[in-house]
């Protein structure tokens, strides 16, 4: 089953809509966007999630 605060994480996940993706990049741009992110002292879903944004609101008329 798992603990309870595996059990409470997975229900403010599901509850906030979080999803998780996979994609495949080349390793050096993986590992180069990690140090960037840890050298700004920021979260790596945090900065592409910014991105992602950035880029729907860019090219997706609709997007608020």
């Amino acid at each position: 089953m798992g603990t309870s605060a595996t059990r409470a994480t997975t229900r403010y996940q599901t509850k906030k809509g979080f999803i998780s993706k996979s994609y495949k990049l080349d390793r050096e741009t993986a590992e180069l966007f990690a140090e960037a992110c840890e050298n700004a002292e920021t979260s790596q879903a945090k900065e592409l999630s910014k991105f992602m944004k950035r880029y729907i609101k860019k090219y997706h008329p609709d997007y608020e």
